[in-house]
Formats: structure tokens, C-alpha cells, sequence
């Protein structure tokens, strides 16, 4: 039965009469409390709540969408209601292409693969077995997921529902098996967000499911979290009228556990145009609608995120070096960072031999060529997540003294060490170049100076 007329007229008198129930009322609240709090949440410090609110895909420009997919690894763990999201996100990308929703956009601007090829974002989609109800299951996962140097980039984790987020409230468990357990991985991953979820409409379960919500959100509201309001975004549909009795897929109902009196997305969808309002595409349980807007409020999801997560450089080590003009082949840095990597030379006399790409940690391995002329200087740039590390080389200019051991170079490497000498205290303090420091006595404030050639050299 359509939507409309008087059926219609009897949805949108729902809230009215709504008022009644506690649940209904409660989450009336929270919208307030969402739009003053949740929507301030593009700073770090302060909670992050999308919910559909952010289904306005042509809201998003260009450049939040690449510096999303610049900045963000994501690992997303679910059963077959959350791939409404990434299903919504596959089928997005020839949407935008075709010029749906009047979106005029970079071609594949949001392609998403496990690895981020292509310039695509980085979405290790189905990365942990199971869903978040799983307990404590997911928690294991997480923890052997992140514990694995092969994901040392990833620096947001997900977690969906399937349909065991009311049981879990009724059981009192919602809190100790999952509200925590997240609290617990944020403090030990403090480099990775996980982003909290609510789990998708129940009818039949109508009043757990809105207090599970609910707790979700009020837990999520007093911190620095951030929630994607999955349930939130089945209540409301493109046009932004909200439906309190809705099932996942998209039914409405009169009441609870009532009457279903329509489908909000089928009939959103037969009296708008496919390809150019909406699109086809898997959606589990539901109808392609839902999933249209799953995948909308995923990309407000990772446009915010990547606002919020400050890109650090690669660590480089050593951060510099001085050598002999005779050069040096067989140099070495170690490289820590927390994803993908590139190492560029800027100079042609400071060559890249090795390791000039990487993930996490690694090694760059280049040479210094010897040096005929003047002294000089050049570095190494290690760039990853919109920050960059450096290294740099000095090298003395040529020397008369060809084929002897480089000025200063203490330890026989054939690079210069730094030296200091306190006369006060007739102290010398010796940087080597392998990262050790020498400290020694040499001569004292009395001591004079004798001028002499002690180098043959005349």
C-alpha cells in the first residue's frame, strides 16, 4: 500500500503519538543533543556522529574525498547487514561516474580496494571473521589484526551489527561486551579510531532496539568517540521524513510489532528516476535506497575522519650525516611509519639504491658519490600519510689529502665525526658517525699549543 494520503498523514502523526512510549521519547531527545554535540565533532577532542543527516553525497568536495583516501586505512568487520555499506559503495562509484545525483566529479573518485591501488581508498573490507556481537570474540580479532606488522598502517577499525544489539541490551550485557571492550582497544591502539555502530531496525523488537540506540549514543556523546548511527539512517528517508515503526527492509509499520503499512524505500524509489536519484545495488535484507544511503554517510564518515587524524611524519634514522668527499656506498636508513611510504633523493650525487617504497617499517639503502668540488649538502625525503620525514647528508669538499683517512674520521668508516673540544675543561666529545659518543681528555686550560708539521706535508 503506498505511502500517502491519509496513510502518510498517519506516519507523520506517529511521533505524536509516540510520545507516550519513554523509548520514543528519549531518542526525540537525542536529536537535539546530536545536532548541539555530534555535529561540532570535526576537532579532535570532541564526539563524531554520522547519521542521516550526512546523506547529502553532493555535499562532499573533491578535495575531502582525496584527502580521505590520502590519510585513511581502513579494516571493516561484518556479516551480511553491514555490507549495506560497502555494497552501497561499489555500486556508488559508476553512480558518480554517470553523473548521478548531479554529481560532476574526478572519475572513480570514490573506487575503494584493500591496499588503496589505483589512488582508491584503503578499505580491507570483511578484515576480522564475525560481527561485533560476537563476544569476546571480536575483541580477539581486533587485537590479532592490529598485532600483525602487515597492518601497522591501519588507522581506523569498524565494527557492524547483525541483529543481536537489542538482546544484548535486554541481557544487560551491552555495556560489559561492548561499550567497554571499545573503550578497552582505544586506550591500547591510541593511533587507531574505531568507530562505534548502531545496529539495524528491528520491528520486533522495536523497544530494546531504540534503548540499545540509544545507549550507544549517549556512551558515544560524552567522549571522544565516533559513531556511525547505522539504525538512525533506516528511519528516514531522502526527502528527511522520519518513520518510527520501520523493519530493515524499509517497511513501515503502525506501531510496534504492528501492521506494515508501506515500504518508504520502494516508493521513494518507483516515483524517483534510477541512475540519476538512485542505483541499483546489493543490499542485504533491504532495498539498493538503504544502501545508497549507507554509502553517502560512509564517505561524511571518512571525509570527517580524515579531518580529525593528523597525519605524522616517518621516522627517519639517523637524521643526519657528514661524509668524506671520498663518498660512501652501502648507506642505510631505518624506516618507521605507521603506513605506506615513498623515499626520494634531492640531489643526483645522493642515489637511491634500494628501499625507495615501503610500508611501516623499512630500509633505504644509497650511496654517496665522491665529491671534486665544493662542500655540500642534500636530503633524503621519506613522505607517507601527508607528512614527511628527511635525512641529511653533508659532504667535506675535495681534500689534497686524496687516498689518506677523511679529516676527522676517528673510527675508520671513512666519514667524518663531529668533534667538540672545552678548553675549560680539556674534555673533547666525539658523534660518530655509527650513532655511539666518545668522551675523553685531551690537553687542559694550561696546556699551549706547539705549532709544527706533523703531516709532512711542509
Amino acid at each position: 500500500m503506498p505511502i500517502g494520503g491519509a496513510v502518510r498523514a498517519a506516519v507523520e502523526a506517529a511521533p505524536k503519538r509516540a510520545q507516550e512510549d519513554g523509548m520514543n521519547r528519549i531518542r526525540r531527545s537525542f536529536v537535539g543533543l546530536a545536532a548541539a554535540v555530534f555535529l561540532a565533532g570535526t576537532a579532535g577532542g570532541a564526539p563524531l556522529g554520522i547519521d542521516h543527516r550526512h546523506t547529502d553525497i553532493a555535499a562532499l568536495t573533491a578535495a575531502q574525498i582525496e584527502r580521505a583516501k590520502a590519510t585513511l586505512h581502513v579494516a571493516y568487520a561484518h556479516t551480511s547487514h553491514g555490507s549495506q555499506l560497502t555494497d552501497g559503495m561499489t555500486g556508488l562509484v559508476g553512480f558518480a561516474n554517470g553523473g548521478g545525483g548531479g554529481l560532476a566529479l574526478p572519475a572513480d573518485i570514490f573506487a575503494w580496494n584493500d591496499g588503496g591501488a589505483g589512488g582508491a581508498l584503503d578499505l580491507h573490507d570483511y578484515a576480522m571473521d564475525g560481527d561485533v556481537g560476537y563476544y569476546p570474540d571480536w575483541v580477539n580479532h581486533t587485537r590479532a589484526y592490529l598485532d600483525d606488522p602487515a597492518h601497522a598502517d591501519v588507522n581506523v577499525v569498524v565494527w557492524s551489527w547483525c541483529g543481536q544489539m537489542g538482546d544484548k541490551y535486554a541481557a544487560g550485557t551491552l555495556n560489559s561486551e561492548y561499550l567497554q571492550p571499545m573503550a578497552v582497544l582505544e586506550q591500547s591502539y591510541p593511533h587507531v579510531v574505531f568507530v562505534y555502530m548502531t545496529g539495524h531496525v528491528d520491528i520486533w523488537d522495536d523497544a530494546d532496539n531504540k534503548a540499545a540506540c540509544q545507549a550507544i549514543r549517549n556512551w558515544c556523546a560524552t567522549g571522544d568517540r565516533v559513531l556511525y548511527d547505522f539504525n538512525d539512517i533506516e528511519h528516514y528517508d531522502p526527502d528527511g521524513t522520519y518513520y518510527p515503526y520501520v523493519n530493515d527492509d524499509c517497511g513501515v509499520y503502525d506501531s510496534a510489532s504492528g501492521a506494515q503499512i508501506g515500504n518508504w524505500a520502494t516508493e521513494w524509489q518507483d516515483s524517483h528516476v534510477e541512475g540519476v536519484d538512485w542505483y541499483v545495488c546489493d543490499s542485504a535484507h533491504s532495498e539498493p535506497l538503504n544502501a545508497n544511503r549507507k554509502a553517502y554517510a560512509a564517505w561524511h564518515l571518512w571525509c570527517r575522519l580524515a579531518e580529525r587524524i593528523q597525519p605524522s611524519a616517518p621516522t627517519v634514522t639517523p637524521a643526519s650525516r657528514v661524509y668524506a668527499a671520498a663518498g660512501a656506498a652501502g648507506q642505510r636508513l631505518a624506516v618507521a611509519a605507521t603506513g605506506p611510504w615513498t623515499a626520494t633523493s634531492g640531489a643526483p650525487w645522493l642515489a637511491i639504491s634500494g628501499g625507495a617504497a615501503g610500508t611501516g617499517a623499512g630500509t633505504v639503502t644509497f650511496a654517496v658519490a665522491p665529491n671534486a668540488g665544493a662542500a655540500r649538502t642534500a636530503t633524503i625525503a621519506v613522505s607517507g600519510g601527508g607528512a614527511t620525514g628527511t635525512f641529511t647528508a653533508c659532504q667535506w669538499p675535495a681534500s689534497p689529502f686524496a687516498g689518506l683517512a677523511a679529516d676527522g674520521d676517528v673510527d675508520g668508516d671513512g666519514a667524518a665525526e663531529i668533534a667538540i673540544y672545552n678548553p675549560a675543561t680539556g674534555t673533547w666529545l666525539l658523534a660518530l658517525t655509527t650513532g655511539a659518543h666518545w668522551r675523553f681528555a685531551w690537553g687542559g686550560a694550561s696546556f699551549m699549543p706547539v705549532p709544527a708539521d706533523y703531516n709532512g706535508d711542509g
